[in-house]
């Protein structure tokens, strides 16, 4: 299916009228050609038109035809394939390159070359040589090389390595208000790697290590990574130990580290090229404090100028093209290699014209940019409907508040969903830190019956819809139409699997429903829950090494515990919310827990 038709089977889906996509000011005409395929759109107008539909580029392109000609997450699994899929796929991407001249597919087709040597034990010096030369010439990373360096990683020498680290973690710029989830992934194992090479000798660590635990110290993320906070945390340890403060450095360390093996944590699962905790503290404390202090015959490892970053608050598209030209180097010809003409690249980088979706798909290419990129672009722009969705986790309680009579208003003005439902989210945030006893309140219930009516208009939902699924299951009798939408939250996993997202909505958004069951004394529905959650998770072996998953089944466990034996041990569920602020260094994972523990405390007995 094309991508114009695709669009158009959501906007039916979700029962979007033709009326209110001409409030967008995109006319009947000019929507109907598009579809019909005798007309395009302009970038402005695709991205209103996606932000209507309340679905991003990607979930969009992931299901049409387009998706082959475009770089779609194209490494996501690199690391499961055998010699005959790496050697299959790099034959594909050279025939493109012959037929194309476009330098993403020559780097593809290397990519998995690089692979299949690999897994015949073959020489891969010469691929490395290729891609290291390829990515060090650049002074930004798209989603794209991203990728690359994570692959090449383990071929590098520590000096290569940290000569494209500078480069990373300004790219990471880019992506701080909103970063693809498996984009975190890989944040955390380049970071990890960082980390791991910096301690392994003081020499290194005077180069290398104060730059390193900055950077790691400055990730920001998504919420619910919580192997982000978990890195924080050890790099403010070691940062103490490196400034001398070594028994308070020690201690801190000792709580942290048994924290995580209560836990089951006592590595990063995520990264595998960090060592468990406790080895990368040994090998860090092997060295004085002040042999890691750097001497004046030390070349200290410093970061590129921060104007080297992009931000796409305030820029048009054909500025953020002429900023990527630039970083990357790019020529004129690769676009023009790419299908636009001459003419039509000057216009659009000077901001004479506009991109129209087969000028972007051109320009894509060339630029080497997933289609990830593009989202990150339309949804961080200053023109995005939905941008403070994104940014919710900068945003203070009392901004919420102050921000959820805005989105009203702003939905009731024009009806477009992505207001309502950032009201929705925003709602449901403040709920759980302002109103005591949340899960039994009159607030909560309001807000069920109210995502309920919305959600229950759409015929499919998208990663949207999904941020939303849980509050639905919240005070719902109607145990069929709970088994409707939690259908529909595991047809989620077509995407989770084109994505390769870290992600799993059965395992995220049914926290709380078990938890109002458990204080419901609803025996029937809170095992419902737990069975499905449980087969879930031994269904997603892949899910296990993330930390938020691990921790939530751990909670959840004890929880039904409470329903089955019929009294609450406070101090069992008080020290596992502990030890996960012990290992994060983060309070607010925990505050809306504590606050159910002592829910339970009033309605159980406390033995």
């Amino acid at each position: 299916m094309l991508l114009r038709e695709k669009i158009n089977e959501i906007r039916q889906a979700k029962r979007v009228s033709i009326d209110r996509i001409t409030k967008t000011g995109i006319s009947k005409n000019k929507y109907y050609r598009f579809v019909s395929g005798e007309g395009s759109l302009s970038i402005g107008d695709l991205q209103k038109l996606i932000e209507l539909l309340t679905v991003s580029l990607s979930e969009v392109v992931a299901d049409s035809s387009e998706r082959d000609q475009l770089i779609f997450n194209e490494f996501g699994d690199y690391f499961t394939l055998d010699v005959a899929e790496y050697e299959q796929r790099a034959k594909n991407a050279a025939r493109r390159y012959m037929a194309t001249k476009l330098t993403a597919y020559y780097t593809i087709s290397t990519v998995y070359e690089l692979g299949a040597a690999h897994k015949k034990a073959e020489p891969t010096s010469d691929y490395v040589d290729d891609l290291y030369n390829g990515l060090k010439r650049q002074k930004f990373f798209t989603i794209f090389d991203l990728q690359v360096f994570r692959i090449l990683v383990p071929y590098l020498s520590v000096a290569r390595f940290f000569k494209l680290y500078p480069i990373f973690t300004t790219s990471l710029l880019t992506y701080e208000a909103y970063n693809p989830a498996d984009g975190i992934e890989l944040m955390i194992k380049i970071h990890a790697t960082a980390m791991t090479y910096a301690v392994s000798t003081a020499a290194r660590a005077r180069k290398y290590l104060d730059f390193v635990l900055t950077q790691v110290s400055n990730m920001r993320g998504r919420p619910f990574a919580g192997e982000f906070a978990i890195m924080k945390r050890l790099a403010n340890i070691s940062r103490l130990y490196v400034m001398g403060n070594v028994d308070a450095a020690q201690r801190a360390f000792d709580s942290f580290f048994g924290a995580a093996k209560r836990l089951d944590m006592d590595r990063l699962y995520a990264s595998p090229n960090m060592h468990t905790f406790n080895v990368y503290w040994k090998k860090l404390t092997s060295h004085a404090p002040e042999k890691l202090q750097p001497t004046s015959a030390d070349t200290v490892l410093v970061g590129l100028d921060e104007s080297a970053g992009i931000s796409f608050a305030d820029v048009p598209m054909g500025a953020a093209f002429e900023y990527i030209m630039k970083l990357k180097k790019l020529s004129v010809h690769e676009f023009e290699t790419a299908g636009m003409s001459h003419s039509k690249i000057y216009r659009v980088r000077k901001n004479l014209a506009e991109f129209d979706v087969n000028d972007l798909f051109a320009a894509m290419m060339a630029a080497r940019l997933d289609v990830r990129d593009v989202d990150v672009y339309l949804t961080t722009n200053s023109t995005a409907y939905g941008r403070s969705r994104f940014g919710m986790r900068h945003l203070s309680v009392d901004e919420m508040q102050l921000a959820i009579t805005d989105y009203e208003n702003l939905y009731a003005e024009t009806g477009f969903d992505v207001y309502k439902e950032i009201a929705f989210e925003f709602r449901g945030t403040v709920l759980k830190h302002t109103v005591p006893h949340w899960l039994q309140s009159e607030e909560l219930k309001q807000l069920s019956v109210e995502v309920s009516d919305h959600l229950g208009h759409f015929d499919t939902w998208h990663e949207a819809q999904q941020r939303l699924a849980a509050w639905p299951m919240l005070n719902q009798p109607d145990s069929n139409l709970i088994k409707r939408w939690m259908d529909q939250t595991v047809d989620f996993g077509h995407y989770m699997e084109t994505f390769r997202y870290p992600y799993d909505p059965i395992l995220i958004n049914y926290d709380s429903p078990l938890i109002q069951a458990v204080l419901n004394k609803d025996a029937d529905r809170a095992e419902a829950i737990y069975a499905r959650q449980f087969a879930e998770y031994q269904h997603r072996p892949d899910m296990h090494i993330y930390f938020n998953y691990r921790w939530h089944m751990l909670l959840n466990a004890e929880f039904i515990k409470v329903l089955r034996e019929g009294y609450v041990i406070p101090l069992t569920i008080d020290n596992l919310l502990k030890d996960v602020e012990v290992i994060t260094g983060e309070r607010d994972f925990i505050q809306p827990y504590q606050e159910l523990l002592t829910m339970l405390k009033e309605v159980y007995p406390v033995y």
